[in-house]
């Protein structure tokens, strides 16, 4: 299996100085329904503010986010990977680094970003899940794992697709967890 990373990247990743506050950040993660921003100084990154950052760090420690900075509260230091590694070296990377985003970089740019949520439908697909062990594995990535790999614990989850009149309206298609090889399991179910 040789599927690279710069082949599965979203490339379009946003970014946000860190002295912006989390505020800031949050305002632009919900205009573009996205769950993390990187961090950069002088134009390079140097960190990462994902959802759970924000609720580990500003809403349980109840800080201001109108006050608070991202160098404040970002994970760092980042890992990152080169574009042609693929993307089972990548999964097993997060996976001991304990991490579900990984960015990529050429020569210092950052030129795309990697979940787990994106890398596990593909690994799947290619049948070589059982080739990564979760031993070491965070409970947090297991469950991502669980959800993508294991389908009687599918069938049992209700999907976040929203049905009206028997359609789809918010259907994310090959990035949704509900999305096969085929098409949409939800539906198939259904139907």
């Amino acid at each position: 299996m040789s599927t690279k990373v710069k082949d599965v990247m979203v490339r379009k990743v946003r970014t946000a100085n860190s002295e912006e506050t989390i505020l800031d950040a949050t305002e632009i993660m919900n205009q573009y329904e996205i769950g993390c921003m990187v961090i950069t100084e002088n134009g390079k990154p140097v960190g990462i503010m994902t959802e759970r950052d924000i609720l580990k760090r500003v809403v349980s420690e109840r800080r201001d986010p109108a006050k608070t900075k991202l160098y404040e509260v970002m994970s760092k230091p980042l890992v990152t990977v080169k574009p042609h590694i693929t993307i089972t070296s990548a999964a097993r990377i997060m996976i001991k680094q304990k991490i579900k985003k990984l960015l990529v970089t050429n020569d210092g740019q950052l030129i795309g970003i990697l979940s787990l949520t994106d890398l596990i439908p593909l690994l799947r697909e290619y049948g070589i899940t059982n080739k990564i062990s979760l031993k070491d594995a965070p409970k947090r990535v297991k469950k991502v794992f669980d959800i993508y790999i294991d389908s009687t614990k599918q069938k049992r989850k209700k999907c976040p697709l929203i049905i009206l009149g028997g359609m789809p309206i918010n259907c994310l298609g090959p990035k949704c967890m509900w999305y096969d090889t085929d098409g949409c399991v939800f539906l198939k179910r259904v139907r």
